[in-house]
């Protein structure tokens, strides 16, 4: 595992200088924007995502057959990137709201730290739990792309489900517990996170290199 996780990261050396850029633009423009908690753990994702294309280009999938490795501890491996990866950016989420706070753009509330936190983890994990398996199944370039669609598809369902949710009253309702809804969408997006990985296995270890 040690060795598949290096990999993920030696390999992050492509992208380092652009993360950076990145970081720095959308530190100094995202600070005090709730912006930041969306697009920094996406961007992350979405730099480790690129190492499955690059996997594809290099045909290391199919040399990985000659390693030491089971195809269950290649896919974990992946996923172990991502989790990594959106833990980190959710530290930096919360160093980026620090600095909000500590240049008086913002009050601190503890409630705006953990939904910080919570939305930044979630969309970290949510995004490789979707495109993850699609990659698997099809390859990195058809995964994204129906992934895209998928998007597209969810955003319009939502505007309808959000609307529908509201005239029954249900946010309402909900109101009354907030105190247990960031621990309740963490266990629903690490059981998400799980189902994927149990998915890219499967699909994994049946698919012709």
């Amino acid at each position: 595992m040690k060795g598949l996780l290096l990999k993920e990261f030696i390999m992050l050396k492509k992208g380092w200088v652009t993360f950076l850029i990145f970081f720095i633009a959308f530190g100094i423009g995202g600070v005090g924007s709730d912006f930041m908690c969306f697009m920094l753990p996406l961007f992350v994702a979405i730099l480790l995502y690129g190492h499955i294309n690059y996997d594809e280009q290099s045909k290391w999938q199919q040399y990985s057959i000659a390693l030491p490795y089971g195809r269950k501890m290649i896919v974990s491996a992946k996923y172990a990137a991502m989790a990594i990866g959106a833990a980190v950016s959710t530290v930096l989420v919360v160093l980026l709201y620090g600095v909000t706070v500590a240049i008086g753009k913002a009050e601190f509330s503890l409630k705006d730290l953990v939904g910080h936190l919570v939305l930044s983890l979630a969309i970290g994990i949510v995004y490789p739990s979707f495109f993850l398996p699609l990659a698997y199944k099809f390859n990195s370039e058809k995964g994204r792309t129906i992934m895209l669609f998928l998007n597209g598809a969810a955003g319009a369902c939502s505007v309808f489900l959000l609307s529908a949710i509201e005239a029954t009253g249900i946010l309402a309702k909900l109101s009354n517990y907030t105190n247990i809804l960031p621990y309740i969408a963490i266990a629903a997006v690490l059981v998400l996170f799980a189902l994927s990985w149990l998915i890219s296995v499967k699909i994994y270890e049946k698919r012709e290199l």
